[in-house]
């Protein structure tokens, strides 16, 4: 009976115990190393810059794997339950910073040397050479009494080892780029140049004044917020900016272009330099650990008029989850394009996680939807519903082709497909259902109200305009404006609640760590975000809307509804 209940609590905590648990207290009295100095002088400025082994120590400490790219490997509680990769990273349990931590009910202690003499626990550390290896090959601590079982024995190459054993020296006094004793620095890659200028200043004005105001308050654990911004409109584009943000030191990029580009992906995972909240952020992409999005993307989307479709459907369903009439659920039209390839794949895992046939599909080049195609695709497979994405013009010639006909059930768009054609959709069907993903009613009143006190009191605004006479107007923002500047307040907000969370000694390891451990938190003009370990996209669901005919006003259709990670 004992045995399982050991068992569990230990796999419990497993999840929270990191490799180098090297400094759980060993209860027993050593000698300490000849070596060890109190912290300071010399020791501390060799750890500004990292040797090269102490880098690759670095990547096995935070991510639980070798700088060749293998994922290191070990075993708690005799063999009864294996760790390896993130999983069994050191920073798991102890903090990025070696700060330690309380998980699971199972405290590791703070492995940073400065934290350790500051609590008198530095004489029950090991810190020789030999006595680090045998507390984590071995799981033996000071006169080589055993750790605790939850303490992970990690199989280790020499050199391995060796690299984490010259970080370990370091943990706590290596500061990440962007971090000096007076203030953190992030960035954004924006289009101060070109026709997207306009949109890329009024972004940049908000993160500035965002920051300004935290800065009067006296910063964030007595550090300024300082913005550093690369135009991403010039000839290198936004590859170049970001480069130039990552080169220069920043800590994270906040509110900055992002179109997804698999290569500056790479880079910012290799460097583990998170970015919160991009603008305009492009289409998620398999490895995206560091990019944090607010919005939900065209599969997300696609998945909520998945859900809304077949709780919508009449009739029965057989077996198969299939109406009893073998009618299809939905008929797919996007733009070939990736975030088309990409509202299709979401319509498609949505329906085979209800156990529903796949949904047809009809792609098209931007601008030239063929109608006729549209419809023959609809009768062919009696679709219930049709799930557009592309252009708002293609979307308007969607619904006159589909219309006469009574073809096809409801039509699903996302919001933004509306664009300047609104008034035309909003007169021609109210058959169209628009996917909406920002708040609505009271919610939206007061995020509104907000925003516009926040752009008000800043001068963040865009188009001032000035009257006949002289006298000075309200400062009229164009929409595409609004819609940059909610978002990059919304990324501030989040920006500055992590760094919060991520404490005095901020990594970038320890910023990521905050990020997912936001749930619900009121970012503004958004709904709730949250992310999680296994979750980087804040929002993950919509309401659906329709065009009032009269006003052109959206007027919610439906409650909010919600899709699992």
């Amino acid at each position: 009976m004992g045995e399982p209940r050991l068992r569990l609590a230990l796999l419990a905590a497993a999840s929270a115990i990191g490799l180098s648990g090297v400094a759980l207290r060993a209860l027993g009295v050593g000698d300490r190393a000849p070596e060890a100095r109190a912290p300071g002088g010399a020791e501390a400025a060799s750890c500004a810059e990292l040797t090269p082994a102490a880098r690759r120590g670095k990547r096995i400490y935070q991510r639980g794997a070798t700088a060749d790219g293998r994922t290191i490997e070990g075993a708690i509680a005799g063999g009864a339950a294996a760790l390896s990769g993130r999983g069994a990273a050191c920073a798991g349990c102890h903090g990025p910073s070696g700060q330690g931590t309380d998980e699971g009910g199972i405290a590791a202690p703070a492995l940073a040397r400065e934290q350790r003499v500051a609590s008198g626990r530095e004489q029950d550390a090991p810190t020789t050479a030999a006595a680090l290896a045998a507390a984590i090959r071995e799981g033996r601590g000071l006169a080589g009494r055993p750790l605790n079982p939850v303490m992970p024995r990690y199989r280790l190459t020499d050199a391995d080892l060796s690299d984490l054993i010259d970080y370990l020296r370091c943990v706590g006094r290596d500061p990440d780029p962007g971090v000096t004793a007076d203030s953190v620095t992030l960035g954004a890659a924006l289009p101060l140049s070109g026709p997207a200028a306009p949109v890329g200043a009024a972004v940049r004005d908000v993160l500035a004044a965002a920051f300004a105001e935290v800065n009067a308050q006296g910063g964030i654990y007595r550090r300024r917020i300082a913005l550093r911004v690369e135009d991403s409109g010039g000839p290198t584009g936004e590859g170049g900016a970001t480069a130039r943000l990552l080169d220069g030191g920043v800590l994270a990029l906040v509110g900055s272009v992002w179109s997804g580009d698999p290569a500056l992906s790479a880079r910012l995972s290799e460097e583990r330099a998170p970015l919160v909240g991009p603008v305009g952020a492009g289409v998620p992409a398999g490895g995206d650990d560091v990019v944090f999005q607010v919005q939900p993307g065209p599969d997300v989307l696609a998945r909520v008029a998945i859900k809304h479709l077949a709780g919508a459907r009449p009739g029965g369903e057989g077996k198969d989850g299939s109406e009893t009439d073998g009618r299809p659920a939905a008929l797919v039209v996007h733009s070939r394009d990736e975030a088309g390839e990409a509202w299709l794949a979401g319509a498609r895992a949505e329906a085979a996680r209800r156990e529903l046939p796949a949904p047809a599909a009809v792609s098209f080049e931007p601008g030239r939807l063929p109608a006729s195609a549209v419809v023959e695709a609809a009768r062919r497979h009696k679709a219930r519903g049709i799930l557009f994405w592309g252009p708002g013009a293609d979307l308007a010639r969607c619904a006159a082709a589909v219309e006469p006909a009574s073809l096809g059930g409801a039509i699903y768009a996302p919001l933004a497909s509306a664009g300047e054609v609104a008034e035309a959709l909003s007169q021609a069907s109210d058959r169209v259902l628009f996917l909406y993903s920002g708040p609505l009613g009271d919610r939206a009143r007061h995020a509104g109200e907000e925003l516009r006190a926040f752009l008000r009191r800043s001068g963040a605004a865009p188009g001032v305009g000035r009257p006949r006479g002289g006298a000075t107007a309200e400062p009229a923002a164009r929409p595409a404006h609004l819609a940059a500047q909610a978002s990059a307040y919304v990324a501030a907000r989040i920006a500055v609640e992590a760094l919060k969370r991520a404490g005095a000694h901020v990594t970038r390891e320890g910023l990521i760590a905050a990020l997912e451990g936001l749930r619900d938190f009121d970012a503004g003009p958004a709904p709730l975000v949250t992310f999680a370990r296994n979750r980087r996209t804040g929002v993950l669901g919509a309401s659906l809307v329709r065009l009032d005919p009269a006003s052109g006003a959206a007027v919610r259709a439906s409650a909010w509804i919600d899709v699992v990670p």
